[in-house]
């Protein structure tokens, strides 16, 4: 080491440097102004080259490969020893992707910058393709830091007035290395080419051999200062050289960029990647540029280094701070306590002894080494076989082999272990700690779906670990098979998951290069061997310890016997020779091939309540008759409690220990999950100490633990089994009635939960607060265990009882049940949302409700309130589960008048809501809105089960749901089209690409294969009724026949003249009908393929078929808003529905056949009766238009999809109009407040506007005349007149106090985009086209037409004063007109994109326009000069507003940031992200914040600025998504049917505008409303 160089600590260093080969090492560490001594590191495997660059001290690390991958290793063990670094720099070359936008050269620099779509980064191999093959990434990198966004903006700035200082830096480089001559210099423009997409490189290190005339002819720069670009960088694991993915990327991404470690790095490590630009990634890749790329990238490392001062690198958070942030993500995931094999529940527990299980372990071994076997060994094997012990022995092994991925025991009746809700997640975790270069891949997976633990085990497996370690390279790991042990499957609840587990972890075979094996136990019971008759039999390695010869068990037990019994000898003093050879082959002959009769023996001999000896002989001399395989095993069951129980106690005291003994033992063996001796006793109404008495002679049968906070638990299933089989329980009086068992806890939990449950149990507080903010400690002190289980289970147990005891006890009206839930049913909710278990209150509703089904002659009181209570939780469980609270707001307030709930509830509204908005008066036939998709819903389709329903949507992905709770069982991407699901269940058919059919398992979502063929976009596809056949139809004219199993084409049938857009098999089988653009419907013999006959007599496009359930109606729907009944076999018309009015886009037949149903692109889906025509109800509710229709199985749920995304729930039977509100039939568009604010108008797409009463929501009158969509509404200064804009072409003005036509102002060329009354309101601006009309207000006389604009205008501002007018337009310019001559005054112009938006400042003195060109231009209206230039948006800017005292003009991008700037300076004060589009924008009255459609967002100002306006509380309420805010926090969940396309306020009256046509008020007590002490003090705001 050299002692010259300045010795630093770790501490000191502050930023990291990346480079990844040793090309662009050399001038990163050339850069240096002064090289540092290296320090030691403790586990790191990276070379470092320490030092200064200007005043930061900087650690230069080199990769050892390159690759994504590789990247984030070498960060995290930078990381290890520079624990003070805070940011750093990807510097390194790249290959640059040019266009006419961007003129990128070789030699010129790219630097990640962030765009309203990634944050500088995208990892282009990492997303989805959609329908017409444009990618769409998943996910989202991170940003830079602060820090280094604004100094890229700074440093941007100034190279536009001084230029870069790389050409400086560059030659400073080489005068201190004057070797570096040779390599890092410019090479000459004459080997920059760039050749045409279609030029492939011929040959030649310098494409010598390449064909001239292809190469691209572009102008020659005045220098060769390397430029600057700043945008999207595109990385992946892959090298592009390949012009056309290229230019794609730079389509569909915008990247300007390739390279291939930043993707690596931005998910761990907030950096700045910095490419010089050495090719131009195509095949024509050399490395002449390398050298010299590389050298200006690090030159502007150091340009960007040199402006950015020490303090604010001081004041940067820590990587790793913001690293232990992002591994909280990790410690969100749902983890099962117990479930590794070296948990402290298992510390006790054995494994096998030395020289037992050999033959077995060996192949353990074996199959886990090979990597040609199977992905799974199952181990299965009788009860008491050993299995868990082998398990553990086996985990053991592996890990400490370093080979063991994760573990999972399960156990039943212990909690989370006996069920597989957090089997996945809690492999996962385990998965990332034991191998933590899969950390960021799982941490990423959990960003991307942050509700990942509520989605559907497919999800889970997908997302946390398949795709994780498929991201593994060989480079990436020493070893590549690792191992998954999973103990005592059989006993996880629910038979569709465990075979789904089985069908899921098959899917490892298809992991390379990293391998995974999965090593599984279990009992042979029927569901797991029908899940492995599901998998290939080459998936799976089958060992069955039952068939072990008897003489090798024999032999494990013997010496099992002399282990243990040598450990009694010596801890009581017992003869060498105890118990002798002959008693051990009599115990091990007892035993018969069961281990647990060995070790429940073992444990009742060394009980040191008795002499081992005394204890021995009561087992040896037990005589058992039996010859069944537990005969032994029970007999010594009965002997060992016999012994521990009544012991030598008197006759009198037998009674009351046994009856203790049921009491306390037979609720443990009946328990769905196991509880603590203190909640045991509580649950239980027992005291501590007769707990505790009981179970103290039990140690050998029961797990009883020495800490009191841990549960009791069964030591083997098999005593469970033995005390509920009266058959089997040898004694009489030792055998538990389990169903008076269960009948006693159920009465004992709603008592506990009767005694416990109140409105905010927790202490939220606060209307929005979240269930994820109360910890799990302060749940269980709220919540203790005996109550929780009371909440989860009690439905359960009630469910044990017999049907008599159900309906006399319990059951009837105003029995228990019922004035529990008259009581406490919000109550009971609230515990489960706080447990994190209201999908489990769904499920114990729907069984409360098929309980009660056949009992309503005497229950129907409780059931009207049961059905009702579903609806309730069904409605609202979205939202109650993350916002436990809001069962008291939103849920009692939205919902309908007459709801049972709501009427038993009403007196816990909360009291800051005075007034209520009106809503319907029964509950409409809509069960639950499923949302979730980010486009149009276009197919829905039920599971025959009637378990699932996939949806398909324009977002691209077909999404699975769980019909019973409405939760997302998984997602299959790169979809669109049609879905289908065979009628067996066990296929989901979908059109994922134009041309392309994708068969998939629907309960895995894997993989079933590809069906290529049709030259067309695939419009239907439908599985013949034996599931032996699906049928595709097509653009190109055809349908084909397909053999689902084996992928081949059956046939060709040819006919139509036009696109094929539906088909569909009759339920006989007999038949096949496709529909046709030709109008005609045709019928087909689907196992010959010959035609059956021409249905013809639609007059339009026919766009879709249903057979009735009998096969003898089809129905086909068209576009001449029509539903055609057809007899099949003759080909005669049976009748005509015509209501629609709009096309029908679907008819689907009830099941049953009682039923019919269109949907149509008038919003509606209608029902029939099939037999008569007769009309049976309108299902109104979505917001566009239907799509899709499909009834489910047993004909009790019809789901309907919409364009608007959503999937609807709805209750066939009672599919009466729903009862809308009074108000409009179209979506509200716009709101305006009377100046008075006595009145409300509201425009809509009905083509009326609708005077409100606000202050008690009543409607005044609707105005009517427009005869087109009412695009703006605004009212006269003194709130005479209310102007409103339509799309047709006129402007009408209106008497706001009678609701009279006060003139119609006609003359526009075009539709009316908006419209404004000057200051003083004699005159109306109205804007069509590229035209501005004037108009006198009073009269309606034109007051003169603004001519000038070539092109449309936008948006129009008068002057404070009333003197001028501003114009917007799509030409670039703005208008100034003098409103007296009503001559154009000026043209502003400067612009290079269309303006979209002018404002006034409140004093007249200046104008601000607003542009595409992502600039904000200050112009000073009397002399028309420019004032200044507000740049670095990174988007167009949508709207604009100035403060009250015109000091700051806050700006709105087209993505969401909000800018705030100082109008005198020009400078940035603030930038806030909002999260989503920014709608409105205005300046509170104090000018302290701003109101937007996304929230209030609090400002950052001096402390020093004046602040003289008085505060207007209302200007707090505002709405974001789903959301009513106050002072920015969360207060009021908007339903679906409630969500707000625009809100106005005034004092504490809210008007809401909604997307369905709906005006609804309500009056809130603002200052009654609980808020956050920020939100009282300081608002804490977003961009505080």
């Amino acid at each position: 080491m050299d002692s010259s160089l300045r010795c630093l600590t770790h501490g000191d260093y502050t930023i990291a440097c990346i480079c990844p080969m040793g090309v662009e090492l050399a001038p990163a560490v050339a850069m240096l102004d002064e090289v540092h001594q290296s320090l030691p590191t403790s586990r790191d495997s990276n070379n470092y080259t320490l030092g200064r660059m200007g005043v930061h001290n900087i650690v230069i690390a080199v990769m050892p490969e390159i690759g994504n991958n590789n990247a984030a290793a070498v960060v995290t063990q930078l990381l290890n020893d520079f624990k003070s670094v805070r940011f750093g720099f990807l510097v390194g070359i790249g290959g640059g992707i040019p266009s006419d936008e961007e003129d990128i050269r070789l030699g010129d620099v790219v630097v990640s910058k962030p765009t309203a779509t990634f944050g500088g980064v995208v990892q282009f191999d990492r997303g989805k393709v959609h329908p017409n093959g444009k990618f769409e990434r998943t996910g989202t990198l991170k940003k830079p830091p602060a820090v280094l966004m604004a100094s890229v903006q700074r440093l941007e700035a100034q190279h536009r007035r001084i230029g870069s200082q790389i050409s400086k830096y560059l030659s400073e480089m080489l005068e201190r290395f004057p070797n570096m001559e040779e390599e890092y210099v410019y090479p000459g423009v004459e080997h920059d080419q760039l050749f045409g997409a279609d030029n492939l490189h011929k040959g030649g290190g310098t494409c010598q051999l390449c064909d001239r005339n292809g190469v691209v002819e572009r102008p020659l720069r005045g220098n060769t200062t390397p430029r600057i670009h700043y945008g999207t960088i595109g990385s992946a694991n892959e090298v592009i050289k390949d012009s056309e993915t290229r230019d794609r990327l730079r389509k569909d991404l915008g990247v300007l960029c390739v390279e291939m470690e930043a993707a690596g790095l931005m998910d761990e490590f907030s950096c700045l990647v910095i490419r010089g630009i050495c090719d131009y990634a195509d095949s024509h890749k050399n490395k002449i540029w390398q050298p010299y790329a590389a050298a200006t990238a690090a030159a502007y490392a150091k340009e960007m280094l040199s402006i950015i001062p020490a303090q604010e690198i001081v004041a940067t958070a820590k990587v790793l701070e913001s690293l232990r942030d992002q591994s909280q993500l990790l410690n969100e995931l749902p983890y099962a306590d117990g479930a590794a094999f070296n948990s402290k529940l298992w510390e006790h527990e054995p494994q096998c002894l030395p020289e037992t299980r050999i033959d077995l372990l060996q192949q353990v071994m074996a199959w886990s080494e090979d990597p040609n076997s199977s992905s799974i060994f199952w181990l299965n094997g009788m009860a008491g076989t050993g299995k868990s012990t082998i398990a553990r022995t086996v985990a053991h092994a592996f890990a400490d082999r370093g080979r063991l991925g994760a573990s999972f025991f399960f156990s039943r009746g212990r909690g989370d272990l006996s069920h597989a809700t957090k089997f996945f997640t809690s492999l996962a975790t385990q998965l990332a700690n034991t191998l933590p270069v899969l950390r960021p891949y799982i941490r990423r997976a959990i960003d991307e779906n942050l509700n990942i633990s509520q989605q559907g085990l497919s999800e889970q497996w997908k997302h946390l670990i398949l795709r994780p370690l498929s991201y593994l390279k060989d480079t990436t790991l020493h070893l590549r098979i690792f191992v998954f042990v999973v103990d005592a499957l059989d006993e996880c609840e629910g038979e569709d998951d465990i075979q789904l587990i089985l069908r899921l972890l098959a899917e490892a075979k298809a992991l390379k290069p990293v391998q995974l094996r999965i090593f599984i136990t279990s009992r042979p019971e029927t569901p797991i061997r029908f899940g492995f008759l599901d998998i290939p039999e080459a998936a799976h390695h089958d060992f069955v310890l039952h068939n072990v010869p008897a003489s090798a068990i024999d032999h494990d037990i013997s010496i099992f016997f002399y282990h243990k019994f040598e450990i009694i000898r010596k801890r009581r003093h017992l003869p060498h020779q105890w118990p002798g050879e002959h008693n051990v082959k009599l115990l091990v002959h007892k035993a018969n091939g069961l281990f647990i009769y060995a070790a429940t023996t073992c444990r009742f001999i060394q009980h040191r309540r008795d002499h081992p000896q005394h204890r021995l002989s009561l087992i040896l001399n037990g005589h058992i008759t039996s010859q069944s395989l537990t005969g032994q095993l029970d007999g010594m069951y009965t002997q060992v409690l016999r012994d521990s129980v009544l012991g030598d106690c008197e006759e009198r005291e037998k009674l009351q220990l046994v009856e203790q003994f049921r009491t306390v033992v037979g609720s443990i063996v009946i328990l769905f999950d196991s509880l603590t001796v203190s909640a045991l006793a509580k649950l239980l109404h027992i005291t501590y100490w007769t707990a505790e008495v009981t179970l103290d002679s039990l140690h050998s049968v029961l797990d009883i633990p020495e800490d009191q906070n841990s549960p009791i638990r069964l030591l083997h299933p098999s005593f469970r089994d033995f005390l509920l089989a009266q058959q089997r329980c040898l004694d009489p009086q030792f055998w538990i009635d389990k169903e008076k068992a269960h009948n006693t806890i159920f009465t004992n939990c709603l008592e506990l939960m009767s005694n416990n449950l109140r409105e905010d149990m927790c202490n939220l507080r606060f209307p929005g607060s979240l269930a994820t903010e109360v910890e799990e400690g302060q749940v269980e002190k709220c919540l203790p265990l005996d109550v929780q289980y009371a909440c989860r289970y009690w439905v359960d147990h009630l469910y044990q009882v017999s049907h008599l005891q159900q309906g006399q006890i319990s059951l009837a009206d105003n029995g228990r049940v019922h004035k529990f839930l008259q009581d406490h049913f919000l109550h009971w909710l609230e515990g489960l949302s706080l447990m994190r278990r209201l999908s489990h209150g769904v499920m114990m509703i729907r069984q409360l409700e098929s309980m009660l089904m056949p009992r309503s002659s005497t229950s129907s009181l409780l059931l009207t309130m049961v059905r009702d209570a579903k609806r309730f939780i069904l409605g609202y469980r979205s939202i109650v589960e993350k916002a436990p609270l809001q069962l008291y707001c939103s849920a009692l307030i939205f919902s309908p008048k007459r709801s049972v709930i709501k009427t038993l509830f009403e007196k816990q509204l909360p009291s800051w809501v005075n007034r209520s908005p009106i809503v319907e008066e029964y509950w409409n036939p809509s069960l639950q809105t499923l949302e979730g998709h980010s486009h149009y819903v276009a197919a829905v389709e039920f599971s025959p089960n009637g378990h699932l329903l996939a949806s398909s949507s324009g977002d691209g992905t077909v999404r699975l749901w769980d019909l019973t709770t409405g939760a997302s069982r998984g997602i299959l991407e790169g979809h669109f089209g049609p879905i289908t699901f065979s009628p067996d269940g066990r296929i989901l058919a979908s059109a994922s690409h134009p041309k392309v059919v994708r068969l998939w398992d629907p309960m895995t979502g894997a993989s079933r294969g590809i069906l290529e063929g049709h030259s067309g976009a695939v419009r239907a596809l439908a599985f013949s009724p034996n599931s032996q056949i699906l049928a595709s139809s097509s653009d190109e004219e055809t349908v084909r026949l397909w053999d689902p199993m084996t992928g081949a084409s059956r046939g060709i049938l040819k006919g139509h003249s036009g696109w094929v857009r539906a088909v569909v098999f009759s339920p006989d089988g007999q038949l096949l009908a496709s529909a046709s653009y030709d109008g005609t419907v045709r019928l087909w013999d689907p196992m010959t393929g010959a035609s059956r006959g021409i249905l013809d007599g639609h007059s339009g496009t026919v766009r879709a078929l249903a057979f009735s359930p009998n096969s003898q109606i089809l129905a086909s729907s068209s576009d001449e808003e029509t539903v055609g009944l057809w007899d099949p076999v003759t080909g005669a018309s049976c009748g005509i529905l015509g209501s629609h009015s709009g096309w029908v886009r679907a008819v689907a037949f009830s099941p049953d056949g009682q039923l019919f149903a269109s949907a149509s692109y008038d919003g509606t889906a209608r029902l029939w009766d099939p037999m008569t025509g007769a009309s049976r109800g309108i299902l109104e509710g979505h917001s566009g238009w239907v799509s899709a229709l499909a009834f489910s199985p047993n004909s009790q749920i019809l789901a309907s999809a919409s364009d608007e995304g959503t999937v609807r729930l709805w209750d066939p039977v009672t599919g009466a109009s729903r009862g809308i509100l009074e108000g409009h039939s179209g979506q509200v568009r716009a709101l305006a407040f009377s100046p008075n604010s006595q009145i409300l108008a509201s425009s809509s797409d009905d083509k009326t506007v609708r005077l409100w009463d606000p202050t008690i929501g009543v409607l005044r009158s609707a105005l009517e005349g427009h005869s087109k969509r009412v695009r703006a509404v605004a009212f006269s200064p003194d709130g005479q007149l209310l102007a409103s804009a339509s799309n047709d072409e006129t402007v009408r003005l209106w008497d706001q106090t009678t609701g009279a036509s006060y003139g119609i102002l006609e003359g526009h060329s075009g539709q009316v985009r908006a419209v404004a009354f000057s200051p003083d309101g004699q005159l109306l601006a109205s804007v069509s086209e590229e035209v501005v009309s004037l108009w006198d207000s009073m009269t309606g006389v034109s007051y003169g037409i603004l001519e000038g604009h070539p092109d449309w205008v936008r948006a129009v501002a008068f002057s404070p004063n009333g003197q001028l007018l501003a114009s917007a337009s799509d030409d670039g310019t703005v208008g100034l007109w003098n409103l007296e001559t009503r001559v154009l005054c000026g043209t502003l112009e400067g612009h290079s994109n269309l303006v979209r938006t002018v404002e006034f400042s409140p004093d007249g003195q200046i104008l601000a326009s607003a542009s595409d060109d992502n600039t904000v231009r200050l112009w000073d209206p009397e002399t028309r000069v420019s004032c200044g230039t507000l740049e670095g948006h990174s988007d167009w800017v949508r709207v604009m507003a100035f403060s009250p005292d015109g000091q700051l003009l806050a700006s709105a991008l087209g993505e969401g940031t909000v800018w705030l700037w100082d109008v005198k300076t020009g400078e940035t004060i603030q930038t806030i992200e909002t999260g989503g589009v920014v709608r409105k924008l205005s300046f509170a009255s104090d000018g302290s914040h701003l109101v937007t459609t996304r929230g209030t967002l609090m400002l950052n100002l001096p402390t020093s600025r004046d602040l003289r306006f008085q505060l207007n509380s209302s200007l707090y309420l505002d709405f974001n998504q789903d959301w009513i805010t106050y002072k920015n926090e969360n207060v009021l969940w908007l339903p679906p049917d409630y969500r707000v396309s625009c809100l106005e306020t005034w004092n504490n009256i809210l008007a809401l505008g909604h997307e369905l046509g709906r005006a609804t008020f309500m009056e809130l007590d603002l200052g009654s409303i609980p808020l956050s002490e920020s939100s009282r003090t300081d608002f804490g705001g977003r961009g505080a």
